[in-house]
C-alpha cells in the first residue's frame, strides 16, 4: 500500500461521505426549509468523520484482493461492506443517542432503536457498496498505470540491450577485417607496418572499450574514429587509398550513434579499396539537407562484377539499420546505392532527435 495510493483512496472517501452524502442531506433540508440541523453540526460533522474513517477500512480489503477471481474478491468485499456498514450504524446511534432522538437505550425503546438501526444500516450498506466499487476502480487504474510504466521500462530496457547488442556486434566484424589486413602484410613481410597497424589497432581497441556501446556522441568525434580506422588501413594500401572528410563546424556538435559510420567505412576499404588496381578516394560527407542530418560515405571504385555486394555492404548496413529503428524508428533511415563513379552509403537523421543525449 503505497502512501499516495493511500492518500487517493482516503480523499475519494471522505468526497463520497461528506461531500456526496452529508452535502446532499444537508441542500435537501434547505430546500425542504428546514434549518434544525445546523445546530446538531458539530455532532453530525463529528459523525461523518468517523463514518467515512471507517469506510476507509475497504480500501487494504480492495488492494489485498487485487488479482481475485472476480466472484470471489467481490464475495469478500461484500463481507467488508456489510461488517462496515454495522460499524458506520453503530456510529449513527451513538449520535442518536447524544442528540436525544433515541431517549435510552433500554428494553423500552427497542422498537425505536432497531428502526433507527435498520434504517441507518441500509442506507450505509448501499453506500458502502458504491464506496467499495469507486475504492477498487482507483486500485485497478492505479495497476493498471503501473503495469503500463513497467512495461514501458521493459520495452526500453529490451530496445537499450538490443542496441548494445548491435553496437557490440561490430567490434568482432571490425577486428576481424583489421587483423586480416594485418596478416596480409605479414604475408608481404611488411613487418614495420604490420607493427605499426598492430599498435593503431590496440588504440582504437581501447578507445573502443571506454566508450559507452549504446550512446551517442559529437559528429566530429564519430569522424576522428572513422578517421582514425582509414589511418590504420592506410599503412597497408598506402598511395592506393586517398581520404577526404567534409564535416561544416556548424554540424560538428550534433550527436549521432556511437560508431555508426564504422561498418560504413570498413565496407569502403574492403570492397572498393582493396578490389581495386586504381587508387581510390574514400570520401565522408555530413551536410544538412532538407532540414535533416545527412551523413554519406562513398568510394570512387570502379564496379566490377569482384567488387561490392549488389544488394547493401553485409552485415555492417543491417546492423546500422537495425540500430537506427531500435533508436529512431522511422525518422532515420541508411540507403546504399551502386553508381557509374562508385558506390554511396547515405545514412539520414533527424536533427532534432539527434541533439539531444538520448531520445
Amino acid at each position: 500500500m503505497t502512501r499516495t495510493g493511500f492518500r487517493q483512496a482516503l480523499l475519494l472517501t471522505f468526497a463520497v461521505w461528506f461531500v456526496f452524502v452529508y452535502g446532499s442531506y444537508c441542500v435537501a433540508e434547505l430546500i425542504a426549509g428546514r434549518t434544525g440541523f445546523l445546530s446538531d453540526l458539530p455532532f453530525d460533522l463529528l459523525a461523518v468523520f468517523l463514518v467515512a474513517l471507517t469506510a476507509q477500512a475497504l480500501y487494504p480489503l480492495a488492494l489485498y484482493t487485487v488479482g481475485w477471481p472476480l466472484m470471489r474478491r467481490w464475495g469478500l468485499l461484500a463481507a467488508g461492506v456489510l461488517l462496515v456498514a454495522f460499524t458506520q450504524s453503530l456510529i449513527n446511534l451513538a449520535e442518536n443517542r447524544l442528540l436525544g432522538v433515541i431517549p435510552a437505550l433500554d428494553s423500552a425503546h427497542l422498537e425505536l432503536i432497531r428502526a433507527r438501526f435498520a434504517s441507518n444500516f441500509l442506507s450505509h450498506a448501499y453506500l458502502c457498496v458504491a464506496n467499495a466499487a469507486l475504492l477498487v476502480f482507483l486500485v485497478e487504474t492505479r495497476r493498471s498505470a503501473a503495469q503500463r510504466i513497467d512495461l514501458a521500462r521493459a520495452e526500453a530496457a529490451a530496445a537499450e540491450a538490443k542496441a548494445v547488442a548491435l553496437r557490440l556486434q561490430l567490434n568482432p566484424h571490425f577486428v576481424f577485417n583489421t587483423l586480416n589486413s594485418i596478416s596480409s602484410l605479414i604475408v608481404t613481410r611488411r613487418i614495420d607496418d604490420a607493427e605499426e597497424m598492430l599498435g593503431r589497432l590496440a588504440e582504437f581497441l581501447r578507445q573502443s572499450l571506454t566508450s559507452d556501446p549504446n550512446g551517442l556522441v559529437p559528429l566530429d568525434e564519430e569522424l576522428a574514429t572513422a578517421e582514425t580506422y582509414l589511418e590504420i588501413e592506410a599503412v597497408r594500401f598506402g598511395d592506393r587509398m586517398l581520404v577526404e572528410l567534409h564535416c561544416p563546424a556548424a554540424l560538428s556538435q550534433i550527436a549521432v550513434p556511437n560508431y555508426i559510420l564504422q561498418p560504413l567505412v570498413e565496407n569502403a576499404v574492403k570492397y572498393g579499396v582493396a578490389r581495386s588496381t586504381c587508387p581510390v578516394t574514400v570520401r565522408v560527407i555530413a551536410e544538412r539537407h532538407e532540414g535533416r542530418l545527412r551523413i554519406q560515405v562513398l568510394d570512387d571504385a570502379q564496379p566490377s562484377a569482384e567488387a561490392h555486394p549488389a544488394a547493401g555492404f553485409g552485415i555492417g548496413v543491417d546492423n546500422i539499420g537495425q540500430r537506427l529503428t531500435a533508436r529512431y524508428g522511422d525518422a532515420a533511415s541508411i540507403t546504399t546505392e551502386r553508381g557509374a563513379k562508385g558506390y554511396a552509403a547515405t545514412i539520414i537523421l533527424p536533427i532534432a532527435a539527434a541533439t539531444g543525449s538520448k531520445p
